[in-house]
């Protein structure tokens, strides 16, 4: 008997087909440059992806009409979001002004809410970079996926369009015990793959449920588990996988471009392929518009190949990352993103102004999780930090805490611990887990 997934898949192919095979043709060139990245072939490719949406951002939008001279990437200059957003209707292309678009936004995790528009082709190529990165995570089309985030009717499908791609939605807004046991119930003994994509403080919650209740290995079958949007700790991705059985890998995505990177199946294995089939990427200096070095951190650069209703020339994601090894083969500086750190404006610094990792700070509560219902560490000066914590019950390790913390901040640091009913989520949702509130030179 054919499984319905298995339908569902059939019929997304052949509607695919009927169509035009739009998204088939993207997800056969996306899966070529990915498996053969080192190849002549695939370079070209890359190359003629660069040269159209260059000389159609300058040829078709105001604000890119100035450089038609360029000569090379680096002839453009870098832009922020707040650029964009000044000068909104002069990066839109002429061409493109009476053709279907379709409007994608953020809700402001950078304190900058952010939109623009892309087209249908584009919005084909985020489609097929979907299918193929999930097929990657060991995905396939038509399985039930499980989308654990904050909903609020924003970005979701109709009921319909959800039923048909087998795709429910957990909204995580209050995701207190009952519910995670309600959830858990809804999964439990299922002999069909299962799949969850969600935030990773979602997880999280899950995770400190089944620890606090003494779960024992969940009986069900889940075939993969994807983490959006917040960072992954240890703590999550191995508590995960003890109770579940499976990996827990980390997508790197945004709402304005689409899939970026993501990890591989192998739990071990912390670094990020990059998706070098559908953007370029630079990694610049966190204060210059020069590359950093390979293995330092600065900030993410990319130019979208596909969006040519609103081109993203040399964007600035606001994230901070470094490339891994280096190939040196078709100007691809490397296969992987070695670290990605976050928002540039949440990475903190030792009193030596040094940066710390935002995965170290993690590991600063790991043993006090039982005892912490949330927890957001602050740096507000050079040497001044908060450390606020919303505690089950009374929090008798303030001083181990603040050593364990000096040992990699600087024994002059200056640590304050802040006791707190709750640490508000940002409008998406999220809770960030460390804020810099000091501008390091």
């Amino acid at each position: 008997m054919i499984s319905a997934s298995k339908i569902r898949e059939t019929s997304f192919w052949l509607l695919d087909r009927l169509k035009g095979e739009r998204v088939s043709r993207h997800y056969k060139e996306i899966a070529f440059i990915d498996q053969n990245l080192d190849s002549e072939q695939s370079a070209i490719q890359r190359s003629q992806y660069m040269h159209n949406i260059l000389k159609h951002a300058v040829h078709t939008t105001p604000f890119y009409r100035q450089y038609k001279g360029y000569t090379s990437l680096t002839d453009f200059p870098v832009i922020q979001k707040t650029k964009v957003q000044e000068c909104f209707n002069d990066f839109k292309s002429d061409t493109y002004l009476s053709q279907a678009k379709f409007r994608v936004h953020t809700s402001g995790s950078t304190g900058i809410p952010f939109e623009l528009f892309q087209d249908a082709n584009k919005k084909k190529r985020n489609t097929a970079d979907t299918i193929y990165f999930l097929k990657k995570a060991n995905f396939n089309i038509g399985e039930r996926l499980y989308d654990l985030e904050v909903w609020r009717g924003i970005n979701m499908n109709s009921p319909v369009k959800a039923w048909l791609q087998n795709l429910k939605y957990i909204d995580i807004t209050e995701f207190h015990d009952e519910k995670i046991e309600s959830f858990l119930q809804s999964i439990k003994n299922k002999r069909y793959p299962q799949h969850f994509i969600g935030f990773a403080s979602a997880y999280e919650h899950i995770c400190k449920y089944l620890d606090r209740t003494q779960a024992s290995f969940f009986h069900t079958k889940i075939a993969s588990i994807l983490a959006i949007s917040e960072t992954l700790t240890d703590y999550v991705k191995e508590t995960m996988q003890k109770y579940f059985g499976v990996p827990v890998i980390s997508r790197y995505s945004n709402e304005e471009i689409g899939i970026m990177a993501q990890q591989t199946y192998d739990m071990y294995d912390k670094r990020f392929e990059i998706n070098w089939s559908s953007y370029h990427f630079e990694i610049l200096k966190m204060n210059q518009d020069v590359p950093a070095q390979l293995g330092e951190l600065g900030r993410v650069v990319v130019t979208d190949f596909f969006n040519y209703c609103m081109p993203m020339i040399r964007y600035d994601t606001g994230d901070v990352a470094s490339f891994g090894a280096n190939f040196g083969k078709n100007d691809i500086p490397s296969r992987y993103f070695e670290r990605i750190e976050g928002r540039k404006m949440d990475i903190v610094y030792n009193t030596r102004g040094q940066v710390i990792s935002s995965f170290i700070v993690y590991t600063k509560f790991y043993k006090y999780y039982n005892l912490l219902r949330q927890y957001q560490f602050v740096q507000v000066s050079a040497n001044e930090y908060v450390v606020k914590l919303n505690t089950v019950s009374s929090f008798n390790f303030e001083k181990e805490l603040i050593d364990d913390i000096k040992k990699d901040f600087g024994q002059d640091a200056m640590i304050q611990i802040a006791y707190v009913d709750e640490i508000p989520a940002l409008s998406s949702g999220k809770r960030k887990k460390v804020v810099n509130l000091y501008k390091s030179a």
